[in-house]
């Protein structure tokens, strides 16, 4: 009952988070962006553009201008999270494949998940606590922050608490995570370890998925691309810019 129960609340939150951003970036796509509305000063070219949306996807350039302070530890924490993400896929969905491709036999390689994965581990945690106790002593920061801003924060705390105490206590079976993984990947569930702190780590992480679509931290399905200020060009003097509401009428039978 418990090996069906979890697998079925896994299943059902990755159907929720795979539909919702699906249809946030379907609606994201869809929007119409009646005026010019680039964030000067911008490039007047693709390739400018191009880059721009690189920094700031992946560098977070304009907070790295603004809050030097802030971005430190947002970037850290981010892009400890883009690591902990590969390092999950690594080590519990292909972990054949990782071995083969970093040239290590099974007890290097989980040697190198342990070390590699607990320091990230506690990185991505101690710059998350340090941003929710930035929110709470700043009196500029708490006054705009709402249930959200420290809903998600705790959430995450606590799907990394987990994660680590698993990490450092030693009390999974890393065999028994990977065989419940692939089970759940090949739609033939199979028993997960029978560790509480496993259990529940499985259950934050379905609270997240089915949280992320509605949230602020949607903003991972790539909102900064498909933001208008960031991916226009800055050429309204070379180009005539028309949104898409007067290119529709232009184009139906009574425009003419």
């Amino acid at each position: 009952m418990g090996t069906q129960f979890l697998s079925a609340l896994l299943y059902v939150s990755a159907a929720i988070f795979v539909i919702g951003m699906g249809c946030r970036i379907y609606f994201w796509v869809c929007a119409p962006v009646p005026l010019k509305i680039v964030l000067t000063p911008a490039p007047k070219h693709i390739p400018g553009v191009i880059r721009r949306l690189t920094e700031e996807v992946f560098g977070f350039r304009a907070l790295a201008k603004a809050d030097r302070s802030l971005w430190i530890p947002a970037w850290l924490f981010h892009f400890s999270l883009v690591l902990l993400f590969l390092g999950h896929l690594g080590g519990l969905v292909i972990p054949h494949l990782a071995q083969t491709a970093l040239g290590l036999n099974e007890n290097q390689f989980e040697g190198m998940a342990q070390v590699v994965g607990g320091a990230v581990g506690l990185l991505a945690f101690v710059m998350l606590f340090w941003l929710l106790i930035r929110r709470l002593i700043l009196p500029r920061v708490r006054w705009i922050s709402t249930f959200s801003d420290y809903f998600a924060p705790v959430l995450l705390l606590l799907i990394l608490a987990t994660g680590n105490a698993m990490r450092f206590m030693g009390g999974l079976n890393i065999a028994q995570a990977q065989s419940f993984i692939a089970g759940w990947l090949a739609l033939h569930p199979v028993a997960p370890p029978s560790d509480p702190v496993f259990t529940a780590h499985i259950l934050l992480v379905c609270v997240l998925l089915i949280y992320i679509p509605f949230s602020k931290l949607v903003h991972i399905g790539g909102v900064g691309a498909l933001s208008p200020t960031l991916n226009q060009r800055n050429n309204p003097r070379e180009h005539r810019y028309v949104n898409s509401w007067n290119k529709a009428n232009e184009n139906s039978p009574t425009s003419s």
